[in-house]
């Protein structure tokens, strides 16, 4: 991700060092033809770093889901270690303990289904919808950029 951050940053600087060049030599075409590129370049970065939102996006929702299901885990492994401390609470812990464990059998399914479906539901997004949209997108302007910005 960082080489691409670099790789965009290296093609707007020379970008802009061919847009000041033509500009100084009051090179019109030169400094149209610059500018195009620098648009088309970053519009390119722009999907690409939305791309990379997505999948950021996708993997924090994921890791949520498996936080909730390690914490009702830990919790669970907690309550089972001090059962034998509770002492007068026992069967308060024991009770706890019972509705811990129903709630962690029932949410487990639930959990993995879950996150089953988030993937899937990326995946859709990504190959129905936001891949052929950026490249539709960027097909357009690039079409529009070269009716206007004549070679």
């Amino acid at each position: 991700m960082a080489e691409e951050f670099k790789k965009t940053a290296e093609d707007m600087k020379k970008a802009g060092e061919e847009f000041a060049k033509a500009a100084g030599e009051f090179d019109v075409r030169g400094m149209t033809k610059a500018w195009k590129e620098a648009y088309l370049r970053g519009l390119d970065s722009l999907f690409q770093t939305q791309e990379q939102t997505e999948h950021l996006v996708k993997d924090a929702v994921k890791q949520g889901l498996a936080g909730s299901q390690q914490i009702l885990t830990s919790y669970e492994k907690w309550l089972e270690q001090n059962r034998g401390q509770a002492g007068v609470a026992a069967p308060f812990t024991d009770l706890t303990r019972q509705v811990v464990r129903s709630v962690h059998t029932t949410a487990d399914p639930l959990y993995k289904t879950a996150t089953e479906t988030i993937e899937s539901v990326f995946q859709y997004y990504e190959h129905a919808v936001a891949s052929p949209s950026r490249k539709y997108t960027y097909e357009l302007n690039k079409r529009l950029m070269d009716s206007i910005v004549t070679e």
